[in-house]
């Protein structure tokens, strides 16, 4: 039986939200602690990163929305539930503490769903998986033209032709 280059997006968000690698679906992924993340799965060997400067700008895009969603959530419904005569102060400080608590909450969720998305959007490649690493974790045989292919499209600086040319 071959292996899948890529997996289904409800199967990867399914093991991020349960805070697995949503490649191998590890248990530990990435993370040491709540707070304190390794550099590659403890199972498959996949880098959290996946080697690109402002990757971690996803997973705060991420947090950014459902803390800031939470909270209009919650204005939305505190001002419909007390309407006509809401409490602006309380409203206020409670609307705060969900703004600062649900970061702290969703921190790794954010972390292993942004990379959910970036596995769906770029698959990983052999070369982005420790050499000692199983070789059903790993992606499925790619042609030479297709690991170009998908290096190329996680590139953002690369040349059209991949030989260093610039963009017209």
């Amino acid at each position: 039986m071959s292996r899948p280059t890529h997996f289904t997006f409800p199967r990867l968000v399914g093991r991020a939200l349960l805070r697995r690698c949503p490649w191998c679906g590890g248990k530990k992924a990435w993370f040491r602690t709540w707070f304190r993340r390794h550099d590659r799965c403890q199972t498959c060997g996949l880098r959290w990163n996946r080697g690109q400067d402002g990757f971690e700008l996803g997973a705060m895009t991420v947090g950014v929305f459902i803390t800031g969603g939470s909270v209009m959530i919650f204005l939305t419904a505190f001002i419909a539930s007390t309407y006509p005569d809401f409490q602006v102060v309380p409203m206020a400080i409670i609307g705060a503490v969900i703004a600062l608590v649900m970061p702290v909450i969703t921190y790794p969720f954010t972390q292993t769903v942004w990379s959910a998305f970036d596995i769906r959007v770029h698959p990983p490649t052999r070369n982005e998986f420790l050499p000692d690493t199983p070789e059903d974790l790993l992606p499925a045989a790619l042609t030479v033209e297709q690991e170009a292919k998908a290096i190329k499209s996680t590139d953002m600086w690369a040349s059209p032709s991949g030989k260093g040319e610039s963009r017209p």
